[in-house]
C-alpha cells in the first residue's frame, strides 16, 4: 500500500484519465486514415485539448476522432470532384458544397452524427473550468488566428513554429502533398490563411512577341466551355460527331481533371497558367481582383465588342457573380434568370443556350459580339450501373451535344442574317472522373495510381509531367461560318497546348493591341518550355505578370 501512496503517484494518478484519453486519440486517429506520423498526431492531441476544455473527456475523445473522420472524408469527395482535396479557405465557402451533394456517402453522415452527439453528451457532462485545459486550447486557437491575419505576418511566424514543434510541412503549389503529408488536420490549418496576392516588379514577359496577324477578321466568338466533354478514340463519345458538322478538332491540355471547373475557366479568360496562384481562383482573389482585370473579355470591349458571360448554374458558385464583371463581362445571366425543372437533376444545356441565342439576336445590327458560356448538365457523379458510371455519362453528353449542335446552327444562321461572320468554340473544361473506364481503356496506365484503398482508385500525389499532360488532355472543336480554313489553322496551332492559349489565338482575331497574347502566342508557338520537370510554370510566366495583369 505504501507503494500506490507514494507522493509522485498521488501527483500523477489525477493526470492518469487524461493520458489515457490522450493515448486513445492516438490509437483511435489510426481507423480514421490508417496513417501516423507527426503532423498527424500534433493536430489530432490539439483538436482533441480544444475539445476537452469544455467537452466531457470521453466525448472529447469521440468528437475529435469523429470530426477528423468527417473532415477526411469531405475532402474525398472534394477530390473526386475537383482533383483538390478540401481547403481550410473552404470551411467558410460552405454554399459551394452544393455541387457536391451528390457524391455524399454513408460514412459523411454517420461521422456527422458521432461529431454532433458527442459534442451534445459532452456538453451535458461537461466538467468545470480548468486554467489547465482552457490555457491548453488556447494553443489552437491561437495557431488558428494566427493563420487568419490578413496582413500575413502573423502566419509566416505561425509555419515556421507548427514546423518545429508539429513536424509540418506546407507545400502550397500541390496540396494533395500537402494533405498527405500532415494529414487533414494540419492541411486545413496550414490552408486556411488568406491568400495573399502575388507581389508587383520587374519583368521581361514582352520581350519576345509573335507578329501580329497581316489582317485581322474581327469575327463574333463564342466559346463553350462544355462539363466534363470528352471523347477519345479509345473512348468515343457522341461529342465525336462535331468533325462531321464542320468543326476542326484539336486536343488542348486543361489544369484540373474530374471537376474544378472554375481553374479551366480562368486560363481561358486570362490566358494565364492557373498552377501559379493557389487554391481555386476565383474563390480565394474574388474580393482581391482588380475592378478591371487584363482579361480576354476586357480586352475585346476595349476594341467594340459586347461581351456576354453566361452560366446555367448559380451565380454564387466559385463567385461568379463578384469575377465576372472584373473580368469584362458587360452581361452575364445565371441559372437564377433561366428555367430549370429541379426534379430532372441538373439544369438542361438547353436553356443556356436559348437564353444566349436570344442575346445574341439582340445586339445592335453590326455589333461585334464574345460571348462565354459554361454548361452543367454533364456534371457528375456519374451513377454506376454494371459499369463505372459511363453509360449515364454517354447519355447525358449525347444530350448536351445534341443541344449545342442545334444551337451552333441556329447561331451560324442569326449571324448570316447579321451579315456577321461567327467563331464558335466548344471545348472539355477537363476528363470525367471515371478513372476505373480510363485505366480499363488504356488511356491512364497503373502508374497513375495508388495502391487501391477501399476499392478507391485514387490518383498519386505526385504525377510526373508526361502523367500530367495525359490526365489534362480534352478535345476542341473550333468552327468559322465564313472561313473553314482559319478555323483549321486555329485548331493546328492550339494542338497539344495548354488551355491558356486558346485566349491568346481568339484576341489575335480582333484588333487588340494587346502586348500579351502575342507574348503569350509566342510561348504557345514554340511549345517547348510547358511542362517541363518542375514548376515550369513560373519560368514561363512571371509572378509579377499576375499582379500587372490581375490585380490593383
Amino acid at each position: 500500500m505504501k507503494l500506490f501512496s507514494h507522493p509522485l503517484l498521488n501527483k500523477i494518478r489525477p493526470l492518469l484519465p487524461d493520458l489515457l484519453a490522450i493515448c486513445a486519440v492516438i490509437g483511435g486517429r489510426f481507423l480514421v486514415d490508417t496513417q501516423w506520423n507527426m503532423p498527424r498526431v500534433g493536430f489530432s492531441v490539439l483538436l482533441y485539448f480544444f475539445f476537452a476544455a469544455f467537452l466531457q473527456r470521453w466525448a472529447a475523445v469521440a468528437a475529435t476522432l469523429a470530426l477528423e473522420g468527417l473532415l477526411l472524408n469531405i475532402s474525398y469527395i472534394k477530390e473526386v470532384a475537383t482533383s483538390e482535396p478540401l481547403l481550410g479557405a473552404d470551411l467558410f465557402e460552405v454554399g459551394q458544397g452544393m455541387a457536391m451533394t451528390g457524391y455524399m456517402n454513408w460514412q459523411i453522415w454517420a461521422y456527422a452524427l458521432i461529431t454532433i452527439g458527442a459534442i451534445g453528451y459532452g456538453l451535458w457532462r461537461r466538467p468545470r473550468l480548468s486554467k489547465t485545459r482552457l490555457s491548453l486550447a488556447l494553443v489552437l486557437c491561437v495557431l488558428l488566428s494566427m493563420q487568419l491575419d490578413r496582413t500575413g505576418k502573423l502566419s509566416a511566424y505561425a509555419k515556421p513554429v507548427m514546423h518545429q514543434y508539429l513536424g509540418s510541412k506546407y507545400s502550397n503549389y500541390n496540396f494533395r502533398v500537402n494533405a498527405k503529408d500532415n494529414g487533414i488536420l494540419g492541411h486545413l490549418i496550414l490552408t486556411i490563411e488568406t491568400a495573399h496576392k502575388p507581389k508587383a516588379g520587374p519583368h521581361s514577359f514582352y520581350s519576345r512577341q509573335l507578329a501580329a496577324p497581316a489582317a485581322p477578321t474581327s469575327p463574333d466568338i463564342v466559346v463553350v466551355m462544355c462539363e466534363s466533354c470528352y471523347s477519345d478514340p479509345r473512348l468515343i463519345t457522341q461529342m465525336a460527331q462535331l468533325s462531321q458538322a464542320g468543326f476542326s478538332e484539336a486536343r488542348i491540355i486543361s489544369p484540373v481533371y474530374g471537376g474544378g471547373t472554375a481553374e479551366a475557366e480562368f486560363e481561358a479568360l486570362t490566358g494565364l497558367s492557373a498552377y501559379m496562384l493557389p487554391g481555386i481562383d476565383f474563390q480565394n482573389f474574388a474580393g482581391q481582383f482588380a475592378d478591371k482585370m487584363s482579361a480576354l473579355p476586357n480586352s475585346l470591349a476595349d476594341v467594340g465588342y459586347l461581351t456576354t458571360g453566361m452560366h446555367n448554374y448559380f451565380s454564387t458558385f466559385w463567385k461568379r457573380k463578384q469575377v465576372y464583371p472584373k473580368l469584362g463581362f458587360a452581361q452575364t445571366q445565371f441559372v437564377e434568370k433561366m428555367y430549370w425543372d429541379r426534379k430532372a437533376g441538373w439544369p438542361k444545356d438547353q436553356t443556356l443556350y436559348n437564353n444566349a441565342l436570344a442575346r445574341y439576336q439582340a445586339a445592335p445590327a453590326g455589333q461585334k459580339q464574345f460571348m462565354f458560356l459554361v454548361t452543367v448538365m454533364t456534371h457528375g457523379p456519374f451513377i454506376a450501373e454494371q459499369d463505372s458510371g459511363l453509360s449515364q455519362y454517354q447519355l447525358r453528353l449525347g444530350e448536351a451535344i445534341d443541344a449545342f449542335s442545334v444551337f451552333a446552327k441556329q447561331l451560324e444562321a442569326s449571324a448570316k442574317q447579321r451579315k456577321r461572320d461567327v467563331v464558335i468554340v466548344i471545348f472539355g473544361d477537363h476528363k470525367p472522373g471515371l478513372n476505373q473506364e480510363f485505366l480499363d481503356r488504356g488511356i491512364f496506365d497503373r502508374q497513375f495510381f495508388s495502391p487501391a484503398k477501399n476499392g478507391r482508385l485514387e490518383f498519386k500525389s505526385i504525377l510526373s509531367q508526361k502523367q500530367n499532360k495525359v490526365r489534362g488532355d480534352v478535345p476542341l472543336y473550333i468552327k468559322d461560318s465564313r472561313q473553314p480554313e482559319q478555323a483549321q489553322q486555329l485548331a493546328e496551332q492550339l494542338q497539344g497546348r495548354p488551355l491558356f492559349c486558346l485566349p491568346a489565338e481568339l484576341a489575335r482575331l480582333s484588333q487588340s493591341q494587346d502586348p500579351f497574347y502575342a507574348a503569350v502566342a509566342e510561348r504557345c508557338a514554340s511549345n517547348t518550355a510547358f511542362y517541363q520537370p518542375g514548376l515550369w510554370w513560373r519560368n514561363v510566366f512571371p509572378e509579377a505578370l499576375y499582379a500587372e495583369r490581375l490585380f490593383d
